[in-house]
């Protein structure tokens, strides 16, 4: 045996060793950094859902309100004397523009702050928002299969926020008239699935016209251990899904958990 090879010999085996270790301590380090970006992510989110919570108690605590008590001085006016009855053409509009107002300020209310996912439920909350997207000429259709009653708060936040993404995507962009609203549990994942009969458009154009809107659905469903994909072709639609598992894996659950006094328990109640 020559020199040679007996240095490949001893060398070989050692070089696969280092390339396994270098191997494992850079998944490690990924999975560190992937965990740390779950972590910031929903941290953000839930900075950007107390503020969005914020703004929404202060639309409907003072804003509303004044609209509200302006329209009611406006009806007094009309009311009031002659010369007043006199302007009531003027007046009765103006009022029923204040209205039109405060309608509008309460239904972005609601989409800052979903107060009736909190008490109602996903499903329902999903079929609300449903109706009051009816403005836009579109019928959404909601239905579920195998779908758990509760969910945790940080799971039915993420799921409602990628549907309402979605649903004003296709407002805007399909040129539909129905968009078809699937909630679907499997024995080891829940899934979410909003797609359309509409236009349609090339997957990587969608992902630079709605990049912050993608991004944010994403970011959302990692944070709780989900995935995001998105289907569509010209003429053939839209179908954007949400995967989660049904049972959140621990990371994710510490993540989610910390702060919610709520959310205790991650396991989805079946």
């Amino acid at each position: 045996m020559s020199l040679m090879e007996f240095v490949v010999i001893l060398v070989t085996p050692a070089a696969l060793v280092l390339a396994v270790l270098a191997a494992v301590s850079a998944t490690h380090a990924r999975r560190l950094a992937e965990a740390d970006l779950a972590r910031l992510t929903g941290r953000f989110l839930k900075m950007q859902e107390t503020e969005r919570t914020r703004i929404a108690r202060e639309l409907h605590d003072d804003i509303s309100q004044q609209l509200a008590v302006l329209a009611l001085e406006l009806d007094a006016l009309g009311l009031g004397s002659n010369e007043l009855r006199h302007g009531s053409r003027v007046i009765a509009p103006l009022a029923q523009r204040v209205r039109s107002i405060a309608a509008d300020v309460q239904r972005v209310t609601r989409e800052l702050h979903p107060a009736r996912l909190e008490y109602l439920g996903l499903v329902p909350a999903v079929r609300a928002l449903g109706h009051d997207m009816e403005h836009y000429g579109l019928r959404i259709d909601v239905s579920r299969n195998d779908w758990p009653d509760e969910l945790p708060a940080a799971v039915a936040l993420a799921l409602y926020r990628v549907t309402q993404e979605a649903l004003h995507n296709a407002a805007r962009h399909s040129e539909a008239d129905l968009v078809c609203v699937t909630l679907e549990g499997t024995q080891t994942t829940l899934v979410l699935t909003v797609a359309d009969t509409g236009v349609g458009i090339d997957p990587h154009r969608m992902e630079m016209r709605n990049g912050i809107g993608m991004t944010s659905m994403r970011q959302r469903l990692r944070s709780i251990g989900g995935s995001l994909s998105v289907r569509s072709a010209p003429g053939q639609g839209t179908r954007i899904q949400a995967v989660i598992p049904r049972i959140l894996p621990p990371a994710h659950a510490k993540i989610q958990s910390a702060g919610n006094r709520d959310d205790s328990a991650m396991a989805v109640t079946r």
